[in-house]
């Protein structure tokens, strides 16, 4: 399911300025395509975002829901005492 080809693409697609000269340029129909094509980006880029965070820091974020979590993360911040 992993295409990193298609997102090279679509990189490619908005560096190039293409997707620009597109949406200025192009009809009515094809300019709410690229919006919607962009809004729908943007709502999985956050996806993606949320769920790399809780595959990434999935421990830590585990901890942090717990009071005993909580407080074991605030007591490993503190300064050591010398």
């Amino acid at each position: 399911m992993l295409d990193v080809a298609y997102l090279e693409r679509v990189e490619e697609y908005f560096k190039n300025g293409d997707c620009k000269f597109e949406f200025e340029n192009g009809e009515e129909e094809r300019r709410l395509l690229i919006v919607d094509f962009l809004e729908r980006l943007m709502e999985l880029g956050e996806m993606a975002d949320a769920l790399a965070t809780k595959l990434i820091f999935k421990d830590a974020y585990a901890s942090m829901v717990t009071e005993e979590g909580v407080a074991q993360a605030e007591a490993d911040e503190e300064p050591a005492a010398s």
